[in-house]
């Protein structure tokens, strides 16, 4: 979907090819074959324990309510689905692989991923996936979905945003409808494999019907919950590390919406100074208020800047407009302000709490 919101199992890299070397088999014996063999019997047991290799990542999970164990049941469907197709993926490949001894098996192993990652889906995994997704899945989805409507009853038909959504820095969507939220978010994870599209569109038309929410109304349209900004360059100061952060998806959260004290370089496991980050988003925030202060103003009709300060209108008649509206500052200045509120910076808040003192006018 997106750096912040991915899931599912993780592979096992060979070493030789970790390490960009190809390992000669030129004194293979008895016993080592018997070895290996053993090896891979182990091997296939441990992959019984598919959840040990499930990586969730999902930052719109964590826009979800806590009540009604929303972001659970979000986990626990994509979860059952990564982890179904996975499994048809394994016992597929087991009965397309040439040969039936174990070391025959992981001698072409990799020929046989490498080939499905050239031909995409097999055939027998797309079929399962159709039909888990219209079986098994549609009738856990449509239970969880009528627990949560019934939890929630008071909340569905609501039209101001609802206490019960957390407010993260990225937040600005108003929610108010848990049920409504759930099937979007669940039904455009569903969507990203291609080969279920049909089965997801009738089922997430089923549900809306089910919460009384019309298929094509604005209200049922997926939209991302969370901005994003991103400070680009940050440095860490014990390695060197540098790499653009993303201040409202880095996952800072962790998956119960509890707040971590901060950001962690990915490199050295050493947090960031998070004075240095206030300071810069404070520098950021006066360069946005400057540029917003010094633009140009643009023809609503022929989109030329405006050349002089005297003329009231454009020589084609049409009227000056800002190049940069007030609308999409102050968006900008609410996810400072999310951000200020959220880790508290004081100073970064105190500075923007002047700005819109100073500036009544960009609030109306």
């Amino acid at each position: 979907m997106d750096p912040a919101n991915y899931g599912g199992i993780k592979g096992k890299v060979d070493s030789c090819i970790h390490y960009g070397e190809r390992q000669a088999v030129e004194e293979d014996s008895e016993e080592e074959e018997e070895e290996e063999v053993a090896r891979e019997e182990e091997e296939e047991e441990r992959e019984t324990d598919v959840e040990e290799l499930l990586e969730n990542s999902w930052n719109i999970a964590q826009f979800l309510p806590q009540a009604a164990s929303c972001q659970s049941y979000f986990l626990m469907i994509v979860s059952a689905y990564i982890v179904a197709v996975y499994h048809s993926m394994k016992e597929e490949l087991r009965r397309n692989t040439p040969g039936s001894t174990p070391i025959k098996r992981r001698s072409t192993s990799q020929v046989s991923q490498e080939a499905l990652g050239e031909l995409g889906a097999l055939p027998g995994m797309i079929t399962f996936s159709q039909d888990y997704v219209a079986n098994e899945l549609t009738q856990s989805f449509f239970t969880i979905t009528q627990k949560i409507q019934k939890k929630m009853a008071g909340s569905h038909n609501a039209t101001e945003p609802s206490d019960m959504f957390p407010v993260l820095p990225g937040s600005y969507l108003p929610l108010n409808n848990p049920a409504l939220e759930f099937i979007k978010y669940v039904c455009k994870v569903l969507s990203l494999d291609a080969n279920i599209t049909n089965q997801v569109n009738k089922l997430r038309r089923d549900l809306l019907r089910l919460i009384e929410v019309g298929e094509f109304s604005e209200a049922a349209q997926f939209r991302d919950p969370c901005r994003s900004y991103v400070l680009p360059e940050v440095i860490c100061r014990n390695c060197n590390f540098c790499r653009d952060l993303d201040l409202c998806k880095d996952p800072a959260l962790s998956q119960d919406g509890s707040v971590l004290p901060g950001w962690v370089c990915p490199n050295c496991q050493v947090q960031y100074d998070i004075n240095a980050i206030e300071m810069a988003l404070v520098e950021a925030l006066q360069k946005k208020l400057m540029a917003f202060m010094l633009q140009d103003l643009v023809c609503k009709k022929c989109h030329g800047v405006k050349e002089t300060h005297m003329p009231v209108h454009c020589s084609c008649a049409g009227d000056f407009t800002l190049t940069i509206s007030s609308q999409t500052f102050m968006d900008h200045v609410r996810v400072f302000q999310n951000i200020a509120r959220h880790y508290g910076m004081a100073y970064l808040l105190e500075t923007i709490e002047w700005l819109l003192h100073t500036n009544l006018q960009l609030q109306q």
